[in-house]
């Protein structure tokens, strides 16, 4: 007998608890004003940057693509029109529309301008693959306005026959132009099975 008094004390204990914690999480969401999702929704945005796996945007002009880039973590900041991009690459297809310009990078940013790619840093690894060359550097950035690739750092490239250690470099992508601006050494590379 004295235990089922107990339990029921307790219970009535618990239930004026549960009742008084209701009645104030009530009150305080009475007196909270209404505000729109649309609301909040503002005041989240600039916050907030929309996450995009398997990242891809090609841009396509009279029926032939002019570049695409693709990346595995794409993050889309509005406000400052940018991408931050992990694991990119960018390709740029040359005046003929066959042959292209590769870029690959560990992470990368890419400015838009309305819609429209404007600029592409891109940083840790850098690989440029152009025809038979293979050009490595440590930060490269390109510059649709321009069609030219920049990389300000120490360059290497290998091809089949030649291979070059520099320090800066500009492509000058649609002519298919090469300049390297400081430090240049260069080995050539002789198979001599095709001088004999």
């Amino acid at each position: 007998m004295r235990r089922a008094r107990v339990r029921a004390a307790l219970l009535a204990v618990v239930a004026v608890a549960l009742a008084g914690i209701g009645w104030r999480v009530w009150q305080s969401v009475a007196v909270r004003p209404e505000r729109a999702l649309e609301t909040l929704g503002m005041e989240l945005l600039p916050q907030v940057a929309q996450h995009i796996r398997n990242f891809r945007r090609v841009k396509v002009k009279d029926g032939r693509t002019v570049w695409e880039i693709t990346a595995s973590d794409a993050q889309y900041f509005e406000q400052q029109q940018e991408i931050v991009v992990q694991r990119p690459e960018l390709t740029l297809w040359l005046g003929d529309g066959q042959r292209t310009v590769r870029l690959t990078s560990a992470q990368g940013r890419l400015v838009l301008d309305d819609r429209e790619l404007s600029t592409a840093t891109l940083e840790g690894e850098v690989v440029l693959f152009l025809d038979d060359l293979t050009l490595r550097t440590a930060r490269a950035v390109y510059e649709r306005a321009t069609d030219r690739i920049t990389a300000p750092g120490e360059v290497t490239i290998t091809g089949r026959d030649i291979d070059v250690h520099a320090r800066g470099l500009e492509v000058d992508v649609t002519p298919q132009v090469l300049r390297l601006t400081g430090d240049v050494r260069t080995v050539l590379k002789i198979d001599d099975a095709r001088t004999s």
